[in-house]
């Protein structure tokens, strides 16, 4: 049987193993961390009353790789409900509201034909003041949910994105590390060999075959590797050393934009933002936490706070009691209560700075303008040996989604078939 090793154990690298062991290869992981599943991180403890996401949360839309894997895997999932409203100066709006403009921004985005950064495109279109409202939105959406960067944001990428994007979005109520469980039960059950704390630090290749050596300084001999590390390792200090050297990937790394996010979960006795207003889905502020979103349908109390792509830079240095008490002041703002109330109303909380994972360093990817090219040569395998696989390489109107991870896995996967 042909040798393969994956580095790294999220869903990309969980997924490609699988699909291989079926099909007779011999499959090692190699997982960094004590777990499995990368970015997917379910926190299960008896501070929170049920599992809630410290990573992946939402499902966007009727992606058809992740639904087809939780229907095999009969994992429940949900569709979210409740109102988007935009809260600006105390005053509470509607999704209606603070849409106004988008129409307008969407043709126009649909007339460009030579790819520019976000901000360039609106000072050339919407830089007049009537169009201040529609590009603080537009930011913000760029900003929090794509976590790009605009001077950097490829606006022909994010176009693809925003007409893809389904209203429809779905969360897992038991848990999304449970796709991971299944996936390493599956890949178990068909051969696959996985080590977990295990830390590649060295890749020596020549065509058809390669070592990968952990920094435990064990030793592991193929016929291919697969990196399914996050891009956010490949573009830190960190990097894996490669003999030879693959400079050229390392520098398609950088042009390839990989976002942070600060994310808050908190857990109160009661959902008191239900006497505020009924409904609340999602709520958009000005605070320095800005987003904020309930469990709608279910009623479980608790609120989740993110501040994503140069939202969260401010956090970069700061430890997690003081993003915590930043995140009780920005409630107290919102629902005008004091810290002190809500601290009371406080059951369990969690903080999680994805930039300071030590093999993440980041969120999840989005598109710059030079980001074609690059995404290319990480999908052209290095002399049949060096594979990548992860969510930054996908292309498609899915990015940075756990489908962006699965269908570059299984492209991957697709081109070892090839090559036998």
């Amino acid at each position: 049987m042909k040798k393969i090793i994956i580095v790294g154990g999220g869903v990309a690298g969980l997924y490609g193993a699988r699909e291989l062991s079926k099909h007779g290869f011999d499959v090692t992981i190699l997982e960094a961390t004590d777990r499995l599943g990368g970015r997917i991180h379910t926190i299960r403890n008896s501070s929170f009353t049920r599992p809630v996401e410290k990573g992946v949360e939402f499902i966007h839309g009727n992606l058809p790789l992740t639904i087809e894997l939780l229907k095999e895997a009969g994992i429940e999932y949900n569709v979210v409900r409740g109102n988007m409203i935009r809260i600006t100066d105390g005053s509470w709006r509607t999704q209606d509201d603070f849409t106004v403009g988008w129409d307008e921004l969407m043709q126009k985005m649909n007339s460009i034909r030579q790819d520019v950064t976000m901000d360039e495109f609106l000072k050339q279109h919407f830089s007049d003041e009537k169009y201040d409202g529609l590009r603080t939105s537009v930011l913000r959406f760029a900003n929090g949910f794509d976590l790009a960067d605009t001077s950097k944001a490829s606006v022909l990428a994010l176009r693809e994105e925003w007409m893809g994007e389904e209203d429809e979005q779905h969360r897992i109520p038991g848990g999304f590390d449970q796709l991971i469980n299944f996936l390493n039960d599956m890949c178990r059950t068909s051969g696959v060999t996985i080590f977990t704390s295990s830390p590649v630090t060295e890749i020596k290749w020549e065509k058809n075959r390669a070592q990968v050596i952990t920094a435990g300084n064990m030793a592991y001999g193929a016929s291919a590797v697969v990196v399914a590390t996050s891009l956010g390792q490949l573009q830190s200090e960190r990097s894996i050393l490669f003999h030879p050297a693959i400079d050229n990937y390392f520098a398609a790394a950088g042009k390839i934009g990989f976002g942070s996010v600060v994310k808050v979960m908190l857990e109160f006795k009661e959902a008191f933002w239900e006497k505020k207003k009924k409904g609340i889905g999602f709520l958009f502020t000005n605070e320095i936490i800005p987003t904020w979103w309930t469990q709608l349908p279910s009623t479980y109390p608790l609120l989740t706070g993110w501040a994503g792509g140069p939202q969260a830079w401010v956090f970069e240095t700061k430890d997690d009691q003081t993003i915590l008490e930043l995140a009780f002041q920005s409630l107290a703002n919102i629902f005008q209560k004091s810290v002190g109330e809500l601290k009371q109303l406080l059951t369990a909380s969690a903080v999680v700075n994805w930039k300071n994972d030590p093999y993440s360093n980041g969120a999840y990817s989005y598109d710059t303008v030079e980001s074609n090219l690059a995404k290319k040569l990480f999908n052209t395998p290095i002399e049949d040996t060096i594979y990548f696989a992860g969510e930054a390489f996908y292309q498609g109107s899915s990015p940075g989604t756990v489908e962006a991870a699965l269908v570059s896995a299984r492209d991957v996967v697709q081109k070892l078939f090839d090559g036998e």
